[in-house]
């Protein structure tokens, strides 16, 4: 949405409105004192990048009819195609993560916004730019800075069990500044993805007896059914539970592999999700195939450069090689599968063969490095990917192979193997109780060593529970096939960001942030393989 106006000194400039993006103004014609330091008036001049005083002209000029009041303003929806509670969140209090905020002081408002609804910003909420206290998402609670175990521990004490005329459930009080969507279906039940998240947030207010998920209050009880909370956190004697303890105690008997600073011995194998005709998921105007390629590539080389690490990937996309770039205007069309020969992810053949032919080949190379002499403990498969999930998710989450789903065999049908030289001796794995135990341990291990890293440059971490060993999506429950079935001794899924997020999407666009993860990924793994 475009929409032509004036500035103070009378010169004609266009202001932008894009859905989910936010507002940028014109940079030519704006006034100096309008400018942040740093912003390139030569361009469109993004809402962040503008003065307090740029910020209040604009959001004034945009919407004539808001009226500004000591306490609140109240801001009249001009534009429904466009604008969003989320939006309305970023450009009134500082960022979008205050959406359910801005939603729990309109609660006769329909999420859907309709042209000349007037909602409500109370000076509470409003960012320092606007006269307000500057507002800023909360830190989930003091569990963020416990490791995995202490903090899903921590979790499972804010539950009680009960049952009533419905079944049993799990008792949560809600704390001030938590949300259903976060604060409990995707910290208790393992959903994350949007679909799943909104339907149970619905059937968890039904349960409780909520009628308006945005005006619940501090202190309100909360029933979740115990059939869908996540295996930490299911009731004393259930299986899920048991299994949890299980895992939890073989990752403290789990002793540490030393391979020193340069990491001399150990084989690694770096996979980068999607590629080809597949550029995976999409949200706020990125896709996930380049950014995790990049990342990975920036992985290889600072491994390459810093360590005696044997690293190999198992993509490669022809006009790029193994290069990463600091600026991905459009998906990349061609992608291959380091096989013998190549295979082209071209759409040519079923998604699926790309994917199973990813573990074929990582297992078809800690197999050489195994009958070299190599040490099997010091194998690594890491896969990376950009998820899309409720927005209210942000930051890093990584996928372990939970041993309860990964198969004691499994072998890849022939129309699933490409006709590939690898398939002849890696298409078919078993694994004993005692592998699949020592998998995910060392895996939480490993993701436990990343956590750590990411923390200490800064960089964001899914809020409730990074570590996850399952998926849980359109009814069923899995482990993904690329850590499975992998062979190596320590596996996981990193899901980088989470696109539907603008912040987070926003960081993946960030050169300077992929090399800073990727830098933070090689500190892990330094970090790891030592005692």
């Amino acid at each position: 949405m475009l929409v032509q106006v004036r500035t103070p000194e009378g010169r004609s400039i266009l202001l932008r409105l894009q859905f989910r993006k936010g507002l940028s103004a014109e940079g030519t014609g704006l006034s100096k004192a309008f400018l942040a330091k740093g912003a390139d008036p030569a361009a469109w001049v993004p809402f962040e990048s503008l003065t307090a005083e740029g910020k209040r002209w604009a959001l004034a000029a945009l919407f004539p009819e808001d009226q500004w009041g000591p306490e609140e303003v109240r801001h009249k929806i001009r534009f429904p195609e466009v604008e969003s509670v989320w939006t309305l969140a970023a450009l009134f209090t500082g960022h979008g993560q205050n959406y359910d905020k801005v939603m729990a002081e309109n609660p006769d408002l329909p999420e859907k916004l309709q042209a000349g609804d007037t909602w409500r910003i109370p000076r509470g909420l409003l960012s320092a730019d606007l006269g307000g206290t500057g507002h800023r998402p909360e830190r989930t609670r003091p569990e963020d800075d416990l490791d995995d175990e202490a903090r899903v521990a921590a979790y499972r004490n804010l539950l009680s069990f009960g049952d009533d005329a419905q079944g049993k459930y799990a008792a949560y009080r809600m704390r001030k500044g938590e949300a259903l969507y976060s604060s409990v279906v995707i910290r208790y039940t393992d959903r994350v993805d949007p679909k799943g998240v909104n339907e149970l947030a619905v059937l968890i207010a039904q349960r409780s007896g909520i009628a308006d998920v945005r005006g619940i209050l501090p202190g309100q009880l909360i029933k979740i059914p115990v059939t869908i909370l996540a295996d930490p956190f299911q009731s004393e004697g259930s299986s899920g539970l048991a299994e949890e303890r299980e895992i939890r105690a073989e990752v403290r008997r789990t002793a540490r592999v030393e391979a020193g600073p340069k990491l001399k011995g150990v084989r690694i194998v770096l996979d980068a999700g999607h590629g080809g005709v597949d550029s995976g998921a999409r949200a706020n105007g990125i896709w996930e195939s380049d950014f995790v390629y990049d990342i990975a590539m920036r992985v290889r080389r600072l491994l390459e450069q810093e360590t005696d690490a044997q690293v190999s990937s198992t993509i490669r996309y022809p006009g790029l090689g193994f290069r990463s770039r600091e600026e991905i205007g459009s998906p990349s069309r061609a992608a291959e599968i380091l096989t013998t020969p190549p295979f082209a992810v071209d759409g040519e053949s079923p998604s699926a063969v790309s994917v199973h032919l990813r573990w074929v080949l990582a297992n078809d190379l800690f197999a050489s490095f195994r009958k070299a002499k190599g040490e099997a403990q010091k194998t690594l498969f890491l896969s990376f990917h950009a998820d899309s999930l409720h927005p209210s998710a942000r930051g890093s989450m990584i996928y372990v192979p939970g041993a309860s789903l990964v198969p004691t065999s499994f072998a890849l049908g022939g129309s699933k193997t490409g006709h590939v030289t690898e398939a002849r001796h890696s298409s078919r794995v078993s694994f004993t109780g005692r592998e699949k135990l020592q998998g995910e341990a060392r895996s939480r291990q490993f993701s436990e060593a990343l956590l750590q890293a990411l923390r200490k440059d800064r960089i964001p971490i899914h809020a409730n529970r990074p570590i996850r060993n399952v998926i849980y999506r359109g009814g069923g429950k899995w482990v993904p096939a690329v850590i499975r079935y992998s062979t190596g001794a320590t596996k996981a899924l990193i899901e980088v960001a989470n696109l539907t997020n603008e912040d987070d999407a926003a960081n993946l666009k960030d050169p300077d942030f992929r090399e800073r993860y990727a830098a933070a990924v090689v500190n892990a793994i330094r970090a790891y393989y030592r005692k």
